[in-house]
């Protein structure tokens, strides 16, 4: 007697088992993923984030919407939180168990796996008998990071406090730096827009980004103020300009068009391009471009002491058709004594390239596994 109900109590284990997983199979030769589930409420839920696992998703909050938004196979599924509902391709579906959070994980009903996913995307995923059966997913890593070294050739950028140095070349050499520390210590595919003094226009900068599909764009410049006593440390990400001191931050950068790039004409070249910032791929990027400058900025300031001016908003050409998360950085004021010395010691420039370093790394890894 007492076997026939450990027989019966191993059966129950083992079946519970069986429903505590779910198989993914590749059509290619990749190994096979396993998507673990947990029990809430009687039915079986898993973690959202195992999609990033099995198929390479991007998944990102937007609690102001109450929504959270999974990328996968260049499709974007957005799930409203506290419901069943999720949007894809502009159509409301429902996959009749909410969306729940457990101590701040999110943990979507097995039913999205089996049942909802294979009916969105029916020539990427299918389902029989316990077995998901998909296309291998893209690889999404961070894997090509363009930097940006403001100004070069006929347009010298900012010119310091002491009128020998120039933004052009300061820039250069951090960039250089910077990209000896990425290709030394990551795994990722490093781009300069200028490797030596020339010209480039700001639609070639964010052009060649976008051509070589990039994953991160960096535009690395010196600041300038009539006032010779400001200084400090700023980064910017593209929005509408908020304040009098980005407004004439971005005058200054913008100010290259008209002057080096054909006058009236490449200006206005330029506004007809204001369209893209309603674009969805690059206001899907807004959000991680704000989270980066603002780690940007901390980094340098705590690596390099510099006063702290902020993360802020600006509308620069250069970063306008750039379609990936994008910033910024004025390293500081070329027009203050004391700033221009620090800008142009190279032990200074080392410790900015390290910091901007360290903020790239931790983004590469939180989007490596977002």
């Amino acid at each position: 007697m007492k076997k026939s109900w450990l027989f019966l109590f191993l059966v129950f284990i083992f079946s519970e088992v069986l429903v505590s997983s779910v198989i993914i199979d590749y059509k290619t030769k990749l190994a096979s993923e396993r998507v673990e589930t947990i029990s809430i409420e009687n039915r079986e839920y898993f973690n959202v984030y195992d999609l990033n696992k099995v198929f390479k998703a991007k998944i990102s909050e937007d609690l102001l919407d109450s929504r959270l938004k999974v990328n996968l196979y260049n499709e974007q599924i957005i799930f409203l939180l506290d419901s069943s509902y999720l949007q894809f391709r502009g159509e409301i579906y429902d996959f009749h168990f909410p969306l729940e959070i457990r101590n701040g994980t999110y943990y979507l009903p097995l039913e999205f796996l089996t049942q909802t996913l294979p009916v969105l995307l029916p020539d990427k995923i299918s389902y029989i008998s316990g077995i998901i059966t998909a296309e291998a997913p893209e690889d999404t890593s961070v894997k090509t990071i363009v930097l940006d070294p403001g100004h070069g050739g006929k347009d010298p950028g900012a010119i310091g406090y002491s009128k020998k140095n120039f933004e052009k070349d300061i820039v250069l050499s951090v960039a250089k730096k910077l990209k000896k520390l990425l290709e030394n210590n990551l795994s990722v595919q490093v781009l300069l827009t200028r490797e030596d003094d020339r010209f480039v226009s700001l639609y070639e900068r964010t052009n060649f980004a976008n051509r070589m599909k990039a994953d991160l764009f960096i535009s690395i410049h010196c600041n300038a103020h009539r006032k010779n006593n400001v200084i400090g440390t700023e980064v910017y990400y593209l929005s509408t300009a908020k304040t009098d001191e980005a407004r004439a931050v971005e005058a200054l950068e913008n100010s290259v068009v008209f002057e080096y790039e054909g006058g009236e004409e490449a200006v206005k070249k330029y506004d007809d391009l204001a369209f893209i910032l309603a674009d969805m791929a690059q206001n899907e990027n807004l959000e991680e471009s704000y989270k980066f400058a603002l780690n940007v900025e901390n980094k340098i300031i705590g690596s390099c002491h510099s006063r702290d001016r902020g993360v802020k908003q600006a509308n620069f050409y250069v970063l306008r058709g750039t379609f990936m998360p994008s910033v910024l950085i004025e390293l500081g004021f070329i027009t203050n004594k004391e700033e221009e010395k620090k800008l142009i010691n190279s032990d200074y420039q080392d410790k900015l390239a390290k910091a901007i370093f360290k903020s790239i790394k931790e983004f590469k890894n939180r989007y490596d596994r977002m």
